[in-house]
């Protein structure tokens, strides 16, 4: 779903569906546990110097090419290199991704990723290796704004960001919103793509929200609403472009809370020891001596079987992101979302509405019929939020956790 070719538009989607590859098989391997870095939000509470071995990788990785031979949801394997700072075991990337290239044994379509802080691309040889096998492995890098939000944020900004675009174009950076970075998002964002770069942008998790924060949340997604309709050259964020389907109805809101990624169904993690977990969340890196391991739950049926009872009427709760191990490692249950977040989704939610109905009034002509399908939902999802918006958005004492329940 594309806009239509102009000589002053961008081929991009309108909107995003939130779904992503329903056939892909994420195996993540922990393949060390130490980093260069000390980030503020960074919620890995017991790192050390312990690293994978080959065999112990290698091993994880052909139980899960037999894995997508074998089971029809999957048709491509992704082999995600985590740590830490992954680079911090760099021979084993580099054993990992040549003996893939030479001996053949992962025969399912698949590719290595590598999710970087960027900072020890500095070796000339270790550059010119990715370079060389950028084919076989792709690298996104986290950079989060301007150079004060990042050095903010993690305390080095000295990242080599036009080799990471040469070799992965298509490859976005990834931002991550602190309470301290949020009042600079837009520039931070306007920035980044200002240079050309792709770029993707989340809340940081785990972090309390205050009301406060909501006001300023509202008045910098305004900015970069206005912004986005304004200049057809800029990709809106997902922030703001995800599709807005909410329940309008008691009956549609009755369906349960759905499991927001594919934690221990179409995710799997091993640790450095091989241990299986649901995901990275569940590892001893995060969770320490409360690490859980896969089969601590029945992934598949997690999401009717565990709801946050205080979300239930919610008309946000299908589309509120939660991550079960969040919930878990900060509330001891891995329904128990984040209430403090409450505000912050229904602000977003709000200027996503207002920001895809501006988008369908200025550029109705080049709407298709998915677009309308999705402009439709905009504005029936708008007719119920609107109702919920505290009186005063500049008043931070309006914000205040939900559930939003149904106005009449």
């Amino acid at each position: 779903m594309t806009t239509s070719s102009s000589s002053n538009s961008v081929n991009f989607p309108l909107w995003h569906d939130g779904t992503g590859s329903r056939r892909r098989r994420t195996c993540m391997l922990m393949i060390t546990h130490s980093c260069n870095l000390n980030c503020r939000y960074c919620y890995e509470a017991h790192k050390s110097d312990r690293n994978m071995s080959f065999d112990t990788a290698k091993a994880c990785i052909l139980r899960e090419v037999a894995t997508v031979k074998n089971d029809d949801r999957f048709n491509f394997l992704e082999i995600d290199l985590m740590g830490g700072e992954p680079l911090m075991n760099f021979p084993l990337i580099k054993r990992l991704v040549e003996w893939s290239e030479n001996e053949g044994l992962i025969d399912v379509p698949h590719i290595f990723f590598v999710t970087s802080n960027g900072t020890l691309f500095n070796d000339i040889k270790i550059k010119e290796w990715f370079s060389l096998h950028r084919s076989s492995i792709c690298v996104g890098v986290s950079w989060d704004g301007t150079t004060g939000m990042q050095t903010t944020n993690r305390g080095r900004c000295d990242i080599d960001f036009s080799y990471f675009h040469k070799n992965w174009p298509k490859q976005g950076f990834h931002m991550t919103i602190s309470r301290e970075t949020l009042p600079h998002l837009s520039e931070g964002v306007l920035e980044i793509q200002g240079k050309g770069y792709p770029l993707t942008a989340a809340l940081a998790s785990g972090v309390p929200f205050t009301g406060e924060d909501a006001v300023e949340w509202n008045r910098q997604l305004q900015i970069l609403s206005d912004k986005f309709i304004a200049n057809k050259s800029l990709p809106p964020l997902f922030l703001l472009d995800r599709i807005i389907n909410i329940p309008d109805n008691i009956e549609e809101l009755s369906a349960p809370q759905r499991k927001y990624c594919g934690t221990g169904s179409h995710m799997i993690t091993y640790d450095v020891d091989g241990k299986a977990y649901g995901c990275h969340m569940f590892t001893p890196l995060v969770m320490g001596d409360k690490a859980c391991e896969l089969d601590r739950f029945d992934w598949e049926k997690c999401c009717v079987n565990n709801e946050d009872p205080y979300c239930r009427e919610c008309v946000l709760k299908h589309i509120c992101p939660s991550c079960a191990g969040f919930n878990l490692r900060c509330r001891g249950g891995i329904e128990q979302r984040d209430h403090t977040m409450c505000k912050m989704e229904l602000v977003r939610a709000l200027r996503s509405c207002e920001y895809q109905i501006k988008l369908i009034l200025d550029r109705r002509t080049e709407l298709d019929d998915d677009d309308a399908k999705h402009a439709y939902a905009a504005q029936k999802a708008y007719h119920v939020l609107k109702k919920l918006e505290p009186a005063d958005m500049n008043d931070p004492k309006q914000y205040h956790p939900g559930p939003y329940l149904l106005a009449n």
